[in-house]
């Protein structure tokens, strides 16, 4: 009904503060068929995300569901750029991409090991760097993000929430 131009998929398991604006911005700007929200973490820890390869302009080149081995951040070799489970369509290319898939019958219709990758491989996919656009944090402080879709990381970011400073 509201035929809006824009659609952006938000993980439902996940805490964090952003201004959705700017990511919006910077989808519209670069001509992209899809931005996708990243945060740098340890490459270590990288392993049980979707990680990006980008490269110097932060265009995707790759994507990789749960690496063993994850890329480095180009210019930051202790780092990867993890997906935040945040992205950005124009509406009617999202509707074809979906219909696309839908007819597929090699495709499990997931996001992250399906269309993700194909998009990545046949359009022009962009990183927006969460740091550019988090809300309510100290200057000198990394943007708080946690996935909390186990119980473990549940408990750990209500403990995270008792620190003097949140």
């Amino acid at each position: 009904r509201h035929e809006p131009d824009y659609v952006i998929v938000l993980g439902g398991d996940h805490i964090y503060t952003m201004d959705y604006a700017k990511m919006l911005y910077q989808h519209v700007t670069s001509d992209s068929d899809m931005t996708v929200g990243c945060i740098e973490v340890p490459r270590e820890e990288a392993k049980e995300f979707g990680v990006m390869s980008v490269d110097e302009d932060f265009r995707i080149t790759k994507f990789t569901e749960k690496p063993e081995n994850p890329e480095a951040i180009p210019g930051n070799p202790d780092k990867a750029l993890a997906s935040m489970g945040i992205y950005i369509f124009d509406t009617a290319f999202l509707l074809s991409e979906l219909e696309r898939d839908a007819m597929d019958p090699a495709s499990t219709h997931d996001f992250g090991r399906d269309l993700i990758p194909r998009l990545v491989r046949e359009g022009r996919v962009v990183a927006h760097r969460f740091e550019s656009s988090a809300v309510n944090r100290s200057t000198d402080a990394e943007p708080y993000w946690r996935d909390v879709g186990t119980l473990d990381s549940y408990w750990d970011a209500n403990i995270d929430l008792t620190a003097t400073v949140p």
